[in-house]
């Protein structure tokens, strides 16, 4: 695959994600895609061979028909924007040729379909589906180029996933001189805050510079601001990540390898839209000795800065114009009279060009619309400026707004703006947003791309500009209510605990956005939300989003007026989850279960798993006793109400059974345990992960009591669902294999060499 996306032009190049979208539309545009994406760190790490790409596509195109469908999207999408497809060709098939790991007999079966001209994109379409099928070996990229020394920083393209500089618009033009401005000023003072007016063109003056200068740096970085850089920084992307790494730990690593990088590194941070004062963490970046570029509404007086104003030459804006807008040669005089009292404002320009190019109204109308309300501007005062240079009421917006208005969109795509207003500054996939407000189809959103108010990357990744964003938002008044069906969707997603979702950061941003910006005129519904995303939150560590959430909590239910002695509960027992002192957490979880005057139907499950928390707490702090009575307490309420079933139950008995293992009851502790084993296979299955954490544990207490034999049946059956439901992470098998061994030295060694071997 990189092999076949350095051949496309430089006119044509995308970014990963898009590049795949391309290659696999037929299965992209399948049923089988529901709910897939593809998140561009994922996507970096199988381009790199660094993870297996999804079985889901492989058993895609495991089929023949589907390869010769292969070789038809690639004939149709991936050829035209190459240079030159046969050198591609034929450097895809020396790759293979020189392949010594592949047999000589599936060599000469697929060589023959390369030999026929008319036959060699189905043999790309077959040799790609057999790479997707080979066994995989990950590929080690912490090599010496990672940690080459001397004055240039290292060559990071493999290391740090979700890097990639978007393209600028293809329709950028007019700003030569500020290209070049901006180098020498990053060239003499390393640091540059490129400042303006929301709409006028920074993030894509930024883009265009990356693009223009990029081989004059060894790597340029760049990162969509959501709001705090200490955040950004911690969720980047690292090959050595590690899933059990916390986020103080992926902080302290990704930093510590931000600040080695030198000059010939340039790190662009879009849309920085605060003040120096909001975001603590500025003075540290700007310690970094690479060169950085923020893009930013905020005058950072006292730094370099490059001031980006209107487009000067009115050719240029006409030309843009004429872009959008098929007959703007026609009405050249009309155009440019609209250009003008628009005030050569480049996002306004565009929008005016797309209006017209729909034909909502003729230019004259247009012109005398835009007249009317600049009449009515000069009749009260156009500008109020506030501290940080951002300005609600100067004419640009009201432009935009005046625009926005003439729309006349219809009530869906209203509600589909509404609803836009959260989505983090990178976007998200439309299909994924689409099945959010369980749309039927794309149809209303790619009128909206066309009309210019959603940004689309290619045709996958959508988001809002942010002056539309902020004009979606007074107009469209979005609350809980009004938003009910994306709070729906996505409390669904975080209620699947057990599911994993590529896209959970941009999941999490989204929820945080809708805690800033959204009217909570449905309290209950609005604290239910919030109370069932926290444990998906803390499921993936994502400490910025549970902290946020509980001070939300907080506030809301701050005195007695608002939400139940649930809410209350709930509130402490996440309070006690973020603690990092033992006894304050225990403190915490026994006002937790306080709360609960009255065990009824309706709390009972969380009033189990309010014990079971406070044992396991107790069993930290070494008093076992008091942890068996809570634990003991939390199953018995399980078993009384007919819980025994859900999700909740399996922690808690694995936790207890691990006690009464310490507090030498093995007997008991396998009793329970395969009381588990049973009902997971009764309400789920037998092939899921909860059912092998609970044969893992099985195996576990076997091999302390020393029953070698037991113990290896149990964690045979336990590796076998790994292996399946992990089958495209196999780093994750490797690990079960090790913890075998770390965890057990005496016996683990041989037991885990056995399975290995058996399974071999």
């Amino acid at each position: 695959m990189t092999c076949l996306k350095n051949h496309i032009s430089e006119s044509n190049q995308m970014n990963q994600p898009e590049f795949l979208y391309e290659v696999f539309e037929d299965f992209m545009d399948s049923p089988e895609s529901k709910d897939f994406s593809f998140d561009n760190g994922l996507v970096c790490r199988w381009m790199t061979g660094q993870a297996k790409i999804s079985p889901k596509i492989c058993t895609y195109y495991a089929r023949p028909s589907k390869q010769e469908k292969l070789a038809e999207t690639l004939q149709h999408n991936l050829i035209p924007l190459m240079t030159d497809c046969n050198k591609a060709l034929q450097d895809v098939y020396l790759l293979f040729m020189q392949d010594a790991t592949i047999s000589e007999a599936k060599k000469k079966k697929l060589a023959a379909l390369y030999k026929p001209i008319d036959s060699r994109l189905l043999f790309l379409a077959k040799l790609i589906s057999f790479g997707m099928e080979r066994q995989f070996i990950k590929r080690d990229t912490r090599n010496q180029k990672l940690l080459a020394g001397g004055s240039l920083s290292p060559v990071i393209l493999d290391y740090i996933m979700d890097s990639e500089v978007p393209r600028p618009c293809r329709h950028f033009l007019g700003r030569e001189e500020e290209l070049d401005e901006l180098h020498t000023m990053l060239e003499e003072n390393s640091k540059v805050f490129l400042y303006g007016i929301a709409g006028i063109g920074k993030s894509e003056l930024a883009k265009a510079y990356a693009k223009q200068y990029k081989k004059y740096y060894t790597n340029i970085l760049y990162v969509e601001y959501a709001g705090d850089l200490h955040q950004a920084v911690t969720d980047m992307d690292f090959t050595d990540d590690l899933p059990e790494d916390g986020e103080e730990e992926r902080f302290r690593k990704h930093n510590r390898f931000l600040r080695s990088l030198k000059n010939d590194t340039l790190l662009i941070i879009d849309n920085f839209n605060v003040t120096a004062t909001q975001d603590r963490f500025l003075p540290v970046v700007l310690k970094y000795r690479c060169r950085i570029l923020f893009t930013t509404r905020s005058k950072f007086d006292g730094h370099c800065i490059l001031q980006l104003k209107e487009i000067r030459n009115p050719a240029s804006l006409f030309q843009l114009a004429a872009a959008f807008y098929s007959e703007a040669e026609v009405h050249q005089t009309l155009v440019e009279e609209i250009i003008e009292i628009v005030h050569r404002h480049t996002f306004a320009v565009e929008l005016a060009a797309k209006l017209l190019e729909n034909g909502i109204l003729p230019p004259e109308r247009l012109l005398e619309k835009l007249r009317e309300e600049k009449a009515s501007l000069e009749n009260e005062d156009k500008i109020s400026a506030i501290k940080d240079g951002q300005n609600s009421k100067a004419t640009y917006y009201n432009h935009i707004h005046t625009l926005f208005s003439l729309y006349s969109i219809s009530v869906e795509q209203q509600e589909i703006m509404r609803n836009l207003c959260f989505l983090p500054p990178a976007g998200i996939s439309a299909r994924i947003f689409a099945d959010w407000l369980r749309l039927t189809d794309l149809n209303d959103i790619n009128d909206l791309i066309e009309t210019g108010f959603v940004q689309a990357t290619t045709r996958h990744t959508i988001s809002l500009h942010p002056l539309i964003q902020e004009i979606a938002l007074s107009e469209t008044k979005p609350s809980v209510t009004a938003c009910h069906t994306l709070l729906d969707s996505l409390q669904k997603i975080c209620l699947m605990h057990g599911t994993e979702v590529s896209y959970y950061k941009k999941l999490f941003q989204t929820v945080g956005n809708i805690m800033r910006m959204m009217e909570k005129d449905d309290l209950t519904k609005y604290l239910l939300f919030l109370e069932d995303v926290f444990p998906y939150m803390e499921k993936y560590r994502y400490r910025k989003g549970t902290k946020e959430i509980i001070l939300e909590m907080k506030q809301l239910l701050k005195g007695n007026e608002n939400g139940s002695a649930t809410d209350r509960a709930l509130l402490l027992d996440y309070q006690a989850c973020m603690e990092t002192k033992p006894e304050k957490a225990i403190k915490l979880e026994k006002e937790a279960l306080a709360q609960i005057k009255e065990i009824t139907e309706d709390n009972a499950h969380l009033v189990s798993n309010l014990h079971a928390n406070l044992g396991g707490l107790y069993r930290m702090n070494g008093q076992a006793e008091l942890a068996k009575e809570h634990m003991e307490k939390g199953i018995f309420l399980l078993e009384q109400y007919q819980l025994l079933y859900t999700n909740d139950s399996i922690p808690q008995i694995n936790n207890y059974a691990a006690l009464l293992t310490e507090l030498q009851e093995p007997e008991r502790a396998m009793a329970a345990l395969q009381k588990l084993a049973q009902i997971i296979k009764e309400y789920n299955s037998d092939t899921c992960l909860n059912y092998a954490q609970v044969q893992e544990s099985m195996g576990n207490i076997c091999l302390i009591t020393a029953n070698i034999s037991q113990a290896k049946t149990h964690f045979k059956k336990a590796m076998k669902i790994y292996e399946n439901v992990w089958a495209d992470e196999p780093e994750l098998i490797e690990e079960k294999y090790q913890e075998i061994q770390e965890l057990y030295p005496q016996v683990g060694i041989a037991l885990a060499r056995g399975i290995l071997a058996s399974k071999k």
